[in-house]
């Protein structure tokens, strides 16, 4: 998130009394902002606060927690913290999608299953059972949601693939549960459009990725 010049916030070398936004921007901006921002509040997620910085060709970057979400004042406290006070260990880079990601943990996982179970288990006992916890910066798309809904419609429920019901239902809407699979990869310059996806199963989903 931004300070910006559109509104004044309340900034310290402590943290920020910020204020939501109230812009100019085009479409719904402003209330997708201040959604995230209670997002992180109530998941007590960190967050990058991006402000003014002496020198006018750079920006300070801070890292902060959401104390205090105020829907009434329509304001939030941010108090900036430390990674140590995170508990987490220095930031890692991954510069993958998260497919990519995926696909490297379980390429170590795969490693780990050509040794004896003796050798893992003793492994496991040398480890920590409390993983740390790492700040990882993901390169993603941003999908087109009506591509989504437009395929689940026409799938009406059954999986393009194997042509089964899907699984259950989903909670949130009630809706068949199944998941909108890119034949030709973004990551390999496929499209996002309809022509280029299919709503699929789980089961089938993993199988197109790791089959």
């Amino acid at each position: 998130m931004h300070t910006g010049k559109d509104y004044s916030d309340d900034f310290s070398d402590q943290g920020i009394n910020y204020d939501f936004p109230a812009t100019k921007r085009n479409g719904s901006h402003d209330q997708n902002e201040i959604q995230a921002l209670k997002n992180c509040y109530e998941a007590k997620i960190p967050l990058f606060v991006i402000s003014k910085s002496a020198n006018k060709k750079l920006r300070d970057v801070h890292i902060g927690l959401i104390e205090n979400f105020d829907n009434e004042q329509n304001k939030a406290y941010i108090k900036f913290v430390s990674l140590k006070e995170l508990d987490v260990s220095e930031p890692q880079l991954v510069r993958d999608t998260q497919a990519k990601y995926i696909n490297k943990f379980d390429a170590l996982v795969n490693k780990s299953q050509v040794t004896t179970s003796a050798k893992r288990q003793k492994r496991i006992l040398a480890s920590d059972k409390t993983p740390k916890k790492v700040l990882r910066y993901i390169e993603d798309y941003a999908r087109n949601p009506n591509v989504v809904a437009e395929a689940l419609y026409k799938a009406k429920g059954i999986c393009e693939a194997c042509h089964q019901p899907a699984p259950f239902i989903k909670k949130s809407n009630g809706e068949p549960y199944l998941e909108v699979h890119h034949i030709k990869p973004l990551s390999e310059g496929g499209e996002d459009s309809l022509e280029n996806v299919q709503a699929i199963c789980p089961n089938c989903h993993r199988k197109m990725h790791f089959g």
